[in-house]
């Protein structure tokens, strides 16, 4: 989508997003719209919770939120794109099963009362252009523009750290998914026309400048990022990231008793996988060996971004999807089907696993490629051969979380 007509989509549901919380919700305060984008993960596959390292981009596409405070203790929520009302009370701390989608924006509120900060209540009305279920953040930048909406309506300040661990805690406690920091820190940190290295165990991180047109005239140096959305929904994402985040934690426990001196996976070097291999099963030795060969994967990729040869980020993406799909079984037949067509495209450079896996996106590195041709290949055997719908969008980084003014 060209820069004007996605200007002109988000205008028309900026508008839409005020009339809506006015006609809906009684109250007279003024309306006030704030915004957040998506993320992509480049490397750094189930790393964060091992703390581990991660290169990851904001994207743009975005939540965009309408928001105005009430003289009430009244918490009124609705989302534009799933037609979905709730009304709670701004202090009720129970999660809802049945409006799970409520529960992340309610997660942030409660964590910011954490903090000590007084909650009027709030009408909250959502609209985004994120895939839900793409594996592209949409529920981590839901989180992040009520966080922005929330500070921005009470007018108080806070550091982009200390936005993205009340994030964070909001989904730990509020959602109960035991995600690890990636996803809140990369929307909330990171910048436009940058990519985010991480260190999850050092909490340190460090922008590098991206350019997908290259500073020069080889063919090398210019790329675009892709994301191919399977049309397959994460339904299995939560019981099995659930379960590898205790096989992970089972490993770790096993490997340091066996008297390996670290205080997660990603403290365990290359060279010692093979001594690890003796002390663990099949399963939890695989899972061991993506986390420790994704850390490596994740140091090479800072290192060609930087050096602008997206060839080279290539190659470590089809690595990184093989350790994904292989060691840690977090692909489905579906993805395995677009990677494996994707992959015989020309102008593919390298395919990998977006976000959790288990369904959602993958995302590719390309050079120029002609999207109705990639449209139409794919069409040929994938939708023949699953019965599913897929969608192809390039992105590009987006801005920071924030007020549109």
């Amino acid at each position: 989508m060209g820069k004007n007509k996605k200007d002109n989509r988000a205008r028309y549901f900026l508008g839409k997003i005020k009339a809506e919380l006015k006609n809906r919700f009684s109250g007279h305060g003024p309306v006030r719209s704030f915004r957040a984008p998506g993320r992509v993960d480049w490397m750094g596959s189930h790393t964060d919770y091992n703390q581990g390292l991660v290169l990851a981009s904001t994207v743009d596409r975005e939540i965009i939120v309408g928001a105005r405070l009430r003289e009430d203790q009244s918490l009124n929520l609705y989302s534009l794109n799933l037609d979905r009302e709730f009304r709670t009370g701004i202090h009720n701390p129970v999660p809802d099963p049945n409006e799970a989608w409520a529960n992340y924006p309610r997660g942030v509120l409660s964590e910011l009362a954490q903090t000590g900060i007084e909650l009027p209540g709030m009408d909250l009305v959502f609209y985004g252009d994120i895939p839900i279920g793409a594996n592209l953040s949409s529920s981590a930048a839901l989180e992040a523009a009520t966080l922005e909406a929330a500070l921005g309506l009470l007018d108080r300040p806070m550091t982009r750290w200390e936005k993205a661990f009340i994030c964070w805690r909001a989904e730990n406690r509020f959602v109960g998914m035991p995600c690890g920091i990636l996803d809140q820190f990369t929307i909330i940190v990171s910048e436009k026309n940058h990519l985010l290295f991480l260190d999850c165990d050092r909490l340190s991180s460090e922008l590098t400048p991206i350019n997908f047109q290259g500073k020069g005239k080889s063919a090398s140096s210019r790329a675009c990022l892709l994301v191919i959305d399977s049309g397959v929904g994460r339904q299995l994402v939560k019981s099995e990231y659930k379960k590898r985040v205790e096989e992970c934690r089972r490993a770790c426990q096993i490997l340091r008793q066996a008297g390996f001196k670290i205080r997660s996976l990603s403290g365990l070097k290359p060279a010692q996988l093979k001594a690890a291999e003796k002390k663990l099963n099949p399963v939890l030795f695989r899972r061991v060996r993506h986390i420790v060969t994704e850390n490596e994967r994740v140091l090479k990729g800072k290192d060609a971004a930087q050096k602008q040869n997206y060839a080279q980020l290539g190659k470590l993406f089809e690595q990184g999807y093989l350790s994904s799909s292989r060691d840690y079984e977090n692909s489905i037949t579906e993805l395995n089907l677009l990677h494996d067509l994707l992959s015989e495209f020309p102008g593919i450079l390298g395919t990998r696993i977006a976000g959790a896996g288990w369904g959602g996106c993958l995302v590719s590195l390309a050079r120029k490629p002609d999207l109705e041709k990639l449209e139409s290949y794919l069409t040929e055997t994938y939708r023949n051969k699953t019965g599913r719908e897929f969608r192809i969008f390039p992105v590009e980084t987006g801005d920071a979380p924030g007020e549109i003014l």
